[in-house]
């Protein structure tokens, strides 16, 4: 988690809206139907949907779009506790218009919901609509691509985690202040091998990081992983203003950005994100990463070894082998480089203030370890707590949450 140099507002939000425009200059249209998916291995389980789809003009039920090669990949997104599908437009909207397919399930919505039942709903959802594209009779006939991935907001982004784990065919996971569920998300984690990008508001306190979307990041088995801490950001945000979410965090701190900020520039780390991982576009992951680096509101996590599926350009030359963790005293944490690079470290709190920087090093190809004694730059013990480490070789970087005993 990182602090960088701050831009004004009005420079930030200028970028933004150019970034939109142009990206909503070949946009294509919404096209919607509603679906209620029935799954036979769970006693004909109905699950009414709202899929929202590419298409030429705007319209119910009208034909989707000539697809790219491959088709428009899928993707089901899961609601918060008790809110209601429809507060997830600026999800949808941008998304379809940029050539994805997106689904959301109304299922969950009862006052004690099942949340394996809901993750369940989600991954079939995204089988469903491969059924729809093979269907001659369907808008979707043909359009759909067979990689998809799930993502949700709250309760929604915990019941993500779980479909992941039942379902090793999902190719992306994403969660927007992911809650913690029953079965727990967090230790479903454990099983999802798929990239994964968590979204998280420092305002937070309906779902704060360090107890939900920070322990999901971290039990991942994915070797691409990242987590997005919007500072200023605030749980509800992540969707249109809604009652029941706002009553909920009505004793959290006031957020700094406002809700459409917010959703602006968590969209424009998931855009680049989801054309690398579910598009295969190269380039995307440049623009992923520049943005993470570079956006005034962003703190991040970023762990991707040189295997993973979105690496870099030139893959990356840089890769975490073992820390212990919690640790007590201090910590030393190995790490790998494919080639001879320049190596900086620094730790940091969960605020994003730059507690230490360690002595730079010209590091050869191997494997190297980094020390720290569990003191600050100034000599100064740290109380337990927990800390990031973040090293970066050449162009590469990679951030590690460390959790400090006494």
């Amino acid at each position: 988690m990182f602090r960088r140099h701050r831009i004004p507002a009005a420079a930030f939000l200028a970028a933004v809206a150019l970034a939109l425009v142009a990206a909503a200059a070949a946009a294509l249209d919404i096209g919607h139907v509603s679906r209620t998916y029935v799954d036979p291995e769970r006693d004909d389980r109905q699950i009414p949907t709202e899929v929202y789809y590419p298409a030429l003009q705007a319209g119910e039920g009208v034909p989707a779009a000539p697809p790219p090669p491959g088709g428009f990949p899928p993707l089901a997104c899961g609601h918060g506790y008790l809110m209601p599908w429809s507060v997830y437009g600026w999800i949808w909207e941008d998304l379809v218009t940029a050539g994805y397919v997106v689904a959301l399930p109304r299922t969950g919505g009862e006052l004690f919901p099942d949340h394996e039942d809901f993750g369940l709903d989600l991954a079939f959802v995204l089988r469903a609509l491969q059924v729809e594209a093979a269907t001659p009779a369907s808008p979707l006939y043909g359009a759909v691509a067979a990689a998809g991935g799930v993502m949700g907001h709250s309760m929604g982004g915990g019941a993500a985690v779980l479909a992941a784990a039942s379902d090793p065919d999902i190719a992306a996971l994403v969660g927007f202040a992911a809650a913690e569920t029953n079965p727990s998300a967090a230790a479903a984690a454990a099983s999802v091998t798929a990239p994964s990008l968590q979204f998280s508001g420092s305002h937070d306190c309906v779902a704060p990081a360090e107890q939900h979307q920070l322990p999901i990041h971290e039990n991942l088995a994915s070797d691409c992983r990242a987590w997005a801490n919007l500072l200023g950001g605030s749980h509800c945000q992540f969707a249109a203003y809604n009652f029941t979410c706002s009553l909920g965090e009505s004793g959290c701190p006031s957020p700094t950005l406002t809700r459409t900020e917010q959703q602006a520039i968590a969209m424009l780390l998931l855009r680049p994100w989801l054309d690398r991982v579910l598009k295969g576009d190269a380039a995307a992951w440049q623009t992923f990463t520049a943005r993470l680096d570079s956006l005034p509101e962003v703190d991040y996590l970023l762990d991707c070894g040189p295997t993973a599926a979105p690496a870099g350009p030139a893959g990356s030359p840089l890769v975490l082998m073992s820390a212990p963790n919690p640790c007590r005293g201090g910590a030393r944490l190995r790490y790998s480089l494919a080639g001879a690079a320049r190596v900086e470290a620094s730790l940091f709190d969960v605020a994003g203030r730059r507690l230490r920087a360690f002595p730079v090093r010209e590091a050869t190809a191997g494997v190297h370890t980094l020390a720290w004694d569990g003191r600050d730059g100034a000599g100064r013990r740290l109380s337990a707590g927990v800390y990031l480490l973040r090293l970066r070789a050449g162009e590469a970087t990679l951030s590690h949450r460390l959790v400090l005993l006494h």
